[in-house]
This record gives structure tokens, C-alpha cells and sequence, in this order.
């Protein structure tokens, strides 16, 4: 894999999961958030970088990932950034253009609040995103995106600019032909899949869309 395309998979402290780890191959660069190294050595995942002021790490995972040459970027716990959104950072700095999100959900909603806008800022640089939980895939992106999903799963769109101009859908079941949605609505909350691909396109603005898997 090019560099310049490279695809991270950042492991994070939530505790709303997938069951398991999303595919990946060896190329894909893993980075823990602090707390994510414990969910890496439960899915038996070496990462090759963790990050953080390791306030969420016990002493027990540090060590093992210590043991196993793992290199730690240790930062402070007064930062200005949270420790998930150091990771995409590194990502990035290290030629990220897809970034997957595991275990940027859960108990703590100003973190789960803060990811989605970390999944806006990648839409804004272009870069291909994803947050995944136990039962939803959560994308932000401009352009256009096709997903993945099962007939009849739940499929919602909702604005992260105050107007996202133009857009369309394929394969829902209340279909949009160039509306546009407006921040502080919720138009496009709760609409269905009909087939096992749907398609948004949009001419404006980033939208966020939330697949149920």
C-alpha cells in the first residue's frame, strides 16, 4: 500500500464495541489511545504505536506492551486535545488517508460528541472515516459515499454544516432528489435501507451518516 493512502485503525477506551476487530491487512497502521491498548490485547492485536497520558492503561497492560517493543508516546494529562484525537493526528502525520474509529463510543458522551467531530474534521480534509460500534457504522464525508447494509436497517443522515446543499440517495426508502438539510432538523433521522447497497451524494457541505449494522 502507498503510504500516501495508507488506512489506521485507532483502538480507543469505549466501551461500545463491535464484537470483534474489522478487517485489515498488514499494511494497516494501528494506534491505541491510551486505553485501547487493553482492547488491542484482548483482540490479540499488536499495535504500533500507543498515545497518551495513560490515565485509562493499567500498569499491567503498559508492561506487557512495553515487553512486547511496543513504543509509547507519552503526553501529559493537562493537554488541549483528548488523547483519541492525538492518535488521528499521528495517523495523519504518518500518511492516513482512511481512519477507522473503534471504541470512540460509550459512557463518556462529550468524548462520543467530541469523535464526531473528529470524523467532521477528516471529511473537511478529505480523508475517509469511520466509527464503529456495537450496532452502527458512523461516516462523515462530502462528495459522495456508498455503504454496505442490510434490507430494511436503519439509515439516518444528519447535517454537521448548518446546510448541506443538494442531496440524493439511492436505495431508501424515503428518497431524497437534491433536498437540502439544514442543521437543527431532523428530516433525515430513522430512514430504511431497501437493498444491501444505499448511495448519498451531496453537492455541499458534510453530512454524517449513520448506518445500522
Amino acid at each position: 500500500m502507498n503510504r500516501g493512502n495508507r488506512r489506521a485503525l485507532i483502538l480507543a477506551a469505549g466501551e461500545d464495541l463491535p464484537a470483534g476487530p474489522p478487517a485489515f491487512s498488514s499494511a494497516t497502521l494501528i494506534i491505541c489511545a491510551d486505553g485501547g491498548a487493553a482492547l488491542a490485547r484482548r483482540w490479540g492485536l499488536k499495535p504500533h504505536l500507543v498515545v497518551g497520558d495513560l490515565d485509562s492503561l493499567s500498569l499491567e497492560d503498559q508492561k506487557f506492551w512495553r515487553e512486547e517493543g511496543v513504543p509509547f508516546h507519552t503526553v501529559p494529562a493537562r493537554k488541549d486535545q483528548t488523547d483519541l484525537e492525538l492518535a488521528v493526528e499521528l495517523a495523519l502525520e504518518k500518511g492516513a488517508r482512511s481512519i477507522t474509529l473503534v471504541g470512540g463510543w460509550g459512557s463518556r458522551i462529550d468524548h462520543a460528541l467530541g469523535n464526531v467531530e473528529l470524523l467532521y474534521r477528516l471529511a473537511l480534509e478529505g480523508v475517509e472515516n469511520e466509527l464503529l460500534t456495537s450496532g452502527h457504522r458512523l461516516t462523515a464525508f462530502s462528495g459522495q459515499v456508498k455503504a454496505k447494509v442490510s434490507p430494511g436497517s436503519f439509515v439516518s443522515l444528519i447535517p454537521l454544516t448548518p446546510c448541506v446543499r443538494g442531496v440524493r440517495t439511492r436505495g431508501l426508502g424515503y428518497p431524497l432528489s437534491g433536498q437540502d438539510l439544514h442543521k437543527g432538523s431532523t428530516l433525515g433521522i430513522s430512514n430504511y435501507a431497501l437493498e444491501g447497497e444505499i448511495g448519498v451524494s451531496l453537492e455541499e457541505g458534510v453530512l454524517l451518516l449513520i448506518c445500522e449494522q
